[in-house]
């Protein structure tokens, strides 16, 4: 058995569409040991994801192109074998929407500004078997 330092970290990739967004998120989860990749959409988010591994996709809900909602509905029924947990991050969401991603298999939803130790813990939370 391997035991490499690549393969026992946690894949997250972030979707945003605003760079400070993921840049900082980015920072937060790579200072608790996830191993992060970006996306600005949903479209490039599917694009990437059609060549590389994530345990947990963070998407924002609302984004040019293909939008968080989409997205999740996207890899619930393209991705065959893994499918990566989905959780969404939102500044402004109705309830009827939270409840349709929660439909649509998100694993949680948070809002933004988000609390980054609250967001750690549930990246965490989605990993974890």
């Amino acid at each position: 058995m391997v035991n490499s330092n690549s393969e026992s970290k946690r894949h997250v990739l972030i979707v945003d569409d605003e760079p400070a967004v993921r840049h900082t998120v980015r920072g937060v989860l790579e200072s608790s040991g996830f191993e992060c990749a970006e996306s600005e959409n949903g479209a490039s988010a599917l694009e990437w994801l059609k060549d590389h591994h994530t345990d947990v996709i963070i998407a924002d809900y609302h984004m040019p192109i293909m939008n968080g909602l989409s997205l999740l509905e996207k890899v619930q029924s393209r991705l065959n074998g893994h499918t990566p947990r989905v959780i969404m991050l939102s500044g402004i969401i109705e309830e009827k929407e939270k409840f349709k991603a929660i439909d649509l298999g998100a694993y949680a939803i948070i809002d933004k500004p988000c609390n980054f130790r609250e967001l750690v813990v549930k990246v965490n939370e989605a990993i974890t078997p």
